[in-house]
């Protein structure tokens, strides 16, 4: 991909790319709380991986439709802003706000493979399946 390039990343998209994905992260939960998917017995944890994934896949999706330059690099930049949000709330939350580190490596694993995904079929879309 030939437009690949930091002078292609925007940072207004990023920042709205992960409040799309914020949000609908946030509304995939709740919706699934709603429905039922989730027991309050029971771990939310794959609930969440659910919800996080697609998510970051619409947050990465709309900023490759809308700004189709770098959409790889704009969904990597979705999740380097995850981890500087995670990073702000862990530092000024003190210890009750910590998750264990492999769960926390795991989310931004599943959020860079999402937001990526979804920039790139959000270019594949807007070009209309051409991969130039």
């Amino acid at each position: 991909m030939q437009s690949e390039h930091l002078s292609n990343l925007h940072v207004g998209w990023v920042v709205g790319g992960w409040l799309i994905a914020a949000a609908v992260t946030a509304g995939l939960y709740v919706g699934g709380v709603g429905v039922g998917f989730v027991r309050p017995d029971s771990g939310a944890g794959l609930w969440l991986a659910v919800s996080m994934c697609g998510g970051f896949f619409a947050g990465g999706l709309m900023v490759g439709m809308r700004w189709s330059d770098a959409p790889i690099l704009h969904g990597a930049a979705i999740t380097f802003f995850s981890v500087l949000v995670w990073f702000v709330v862990t530092l000024f939350g003190g210890p009750a706000s910590m998750l264990p580190i492999s769960l926390v490596l795991g989310l931004i694993l599943l959020q860079l493979v999402a937001s990526c995904a979804g920039g790139w079929a959000g270019r594949r879309a807007t070009l209309g399946g051409a991969t130039v």
